[in-house]
């Protein structure tokens, strides 16, 4: 059994051997279940070990599996991306890099099981406390709603699982444990998501941090929908551990819409005012900059308190190398090229790519050379590009760049026709700062950083957001439209938009949801299961992208001539639709020979 590890000290008799003292670090399991604050100490550790969130960690981002990031230290993700992951090689999914969407997540559900399995102890010492008897009921709540959570994170990775809802002890016939069918293991996650509703509290009846009724919720909604889409509902699945066998299409949408508008049926979530379109941009960014959980867009987070030494590192992992930062995730030159014009129109009605991989503009509405004006508020909040306000630079910079921009043009100085001087960008891979750590793609991400924060070490305590609002409202949408609910779909697709400073949509619908899926929610770790549950893995898994800037300065005429031109930055090739699923590593299948390993691994 898992030690109950609470990092306490037990004051012990001088007089006993010391063979006969408990451990003066921990509390002993009858301890903890014969009282309340700590059986409460031990669920808060469950909350801290589960380490779900990529956001927690900070330095790789999930999406960089997917089309939109580019993480510069690879760490195996080219092991993915190049099409070459294997149950023995698992690269990001195998280590603790992305530990928060792999099998390691069945220690925090062992955890949860003790912690279900013994919470009713408490009962027999409480005399009947009524006050005591619904703490321990929304205690139970929670626990299974993190188990939930847990389960979901793995389902959507892997498929169908082997439910636990017992401790496993010393002992016990482990070849009996199979993976129950995906059908199965969404239902079994979807009742628990019910179950921990009916215990669970409203947010602002919950200590902050705590999961809650909505919470449980969004879940479902989030779970609903991954298991409604194309990937594991379109009728095509020849394996039950990976999607439904024969599904009814029209009830899993249904159950997909219904999830989402329970949300909403709430009414204690709405969309954040973020102001008119001059404001949007600021307010957006500082959406993700908050310290707390008190938006009422916000459904669940992780805070981060100084007070108790939990943080992160996200401007360090994820800020300009010319700061001495990291520079780790970029986001690729594909998604940049999605963010709309101000008006609402697509980027390429206004620009296009020549023959030589030149940024030209054709716009008969926008004059400006340079494709990162005029674009709309959501991408001025979410990416550092050339040019883009950012923090000042350390003394020895600041005659270079007194205000403070990112920057990623090189300049070149012409005479007499030849080269007399070339001076790189202060935050690319040749500029005079750690340029090892320079971008790639030309861009890192702004989104999730705090630009308040100055300094390589100094830590983020900004809140990370898991579920909000938004998300439910395009889940929602979605599900309307693939039942043809097109009308109502329109309605809360631009919501989202016109929250953000911009028109009604005008393409196609199926279109718009997922572009601005896309755009609303980039960073916040959904684009890899969207692109897999859309079935778009291989289409959009092409070789990633980046920009290269050139400024030309002419001694002999005055004139200056920039370039923008696009360039491949990461050769990316996954061929292979078993892609689509992880592996269940090796070493678990070699404990565990019973169980049954994902198509084509």
């Amino acid at each position: 059994m898992r030690c109950v590890i609470l990092i306490l000290l037990i004051i012990t008799s001088s007089c006993e051997s010391v063979l006969d003292q408990e451990p003066k670090d921990r509390y002993s399991e009858q301890l903890v279940w014969n009282d309340l604050n700590l059986a409460d100490n031990y669920l808060k550790g469950c909350y801290h070990d589960l380490n779900l969130l990529n956001g927690w960690n900070s330095l790789i981002n999930l999406d960089a599996v997917s089309d939109d990031i580019y993480f510069i230290h690879i760490f195996g993700t080219d092991l993915y991306l190049e099409g070459n992951l294997t149950a023995t090689s698992q690269g990001p999914f195998g280590n603790n890099f992305l530990n928060h969407i792999n099998w390691g997540l069945y220690d925090n559900i062992h955890s949860l099981n003790s912690f279900l399995t013994n919470i009713d102890n408490l009962l027999i010492y409480q005399n009947g406390n009524e006050e005591i008897v619904e703490k321990i009921e929304i205690m139970k709540g929670e626990a299974l709603l993190l188990r939930a959570i847990c389960y979901a994170k793995l389902a959507l990775t892997y498929g169908g699982l082997p439910i636990l809802t017992e401790p496993l002890e010393l002992g016990d016939d482990y070849l009996t444990i199979k993976r129950s069918t995906f059908e199965e293991t969404i239902e079994f996650i979807s009742n628990e998501c019910d179950l921990a509703s009916q215990k669970l509290l409203s947010k602002n009846q919950m200590e902050s941090g705590r999961v809650t009724k909505g919470t449980a919720l969004a879940l479902k909604s989030r779970v609903l929908l991954f298991a409604a889409s194309d990937l594991t509902a379109d009728g095509s699945v020849n394996n039950s551990l990976i999607g439904y066998i024969n599904p009814d299409r029209k009830l899993l949408w249904e159950s997909a819409r219904d999830a989402a508008k329970a949300v909403i049926d709430l009414g204690l979530y709405s969309l954040e005012d973020f102001g008119g379109p001059e404001e949007v941009a600021d307010n957006y960014y500082n959406f993700f900059k908050q310290k707390d959980l008190s938006s009422s867009e916000i459904i669940w987070g992780k805070l981060f308190n100084q007070s108790v030494g939990d943080s992160r590192l996200t401007n360090l992992h994820n800020g300009p190398n010319g700061n001495s930062n990291w520079g780790s995730n970029n986001p690729t030159q594909d998604l940049v090229d999605v963010f709309q014009m101000a008006d609402g129109s697509n980027f390429f009605e206004h620009f296009q790519i020549d023959a030589n991989g030149y940024y030209v503009n054709i716009s008969e509405k926008y004059e400006s050379i340079n494709p990162y004006d005029n674009r709309e508020p959501r991408f001025y909040a979410s990416i550092l590009y050339d040019g883009a306000k950012w923090q000042t630079r350390f003394s020895n910079l600041q005659d270079r760049d007194p205000v403070g921009t990112y920057d990623r043009r090189t300049r070149i100085t012409m005479e007499n026709g030849k080269e007399t001087q070339i001076i790189p960008g202060i935050d690319t891979r040749q500029g005079p700062v750690t340029p090892e750590d320079g971008g790639y793609t030309g861009y890192l991400m702004k989104k999730h950083l705090d630009d308040e924060i100055v300094g390589r070490d100094e830590k983020n305590y900004n809140s990370w957001v898991e579920f909000r609002y938004a998300e439910v409202i395009l889940n929602y949408a979605e599900a309307l439209i693939e039942l043809g609910e097109t009308s109502e779909a329109s309605i809360y697709i631009n919501m989202i938009r016109n929250r953000s400073g911009l028109p009604n949509f005008k393409e196609g619908i199926k279109e718009a949801l997922r572009k601005e899926r896309r755009i609303e929610l980039v960073f916040e770790h959904l684009r890899w299961y969207d692109i897999r549950r859309w079935k778009l893995l291989q289409s959009n898994l092409t070789n990633a992208k980046g920009m290269v800037i050139t400024e030309t300065i002419n001694k002999d005429d005055g004139s200056v001539n920039t370039t923008w031109k696009q360039i491949d930055v990461q050769r990316r090739d996954v061929n292979d639709e078993k892609f689509y699923w992880i592996p269940i590593s090796f070493d678990e299948i070699s404990r565990a020979p019973q169980l049954e390993q994902n198509p084509g691994y």
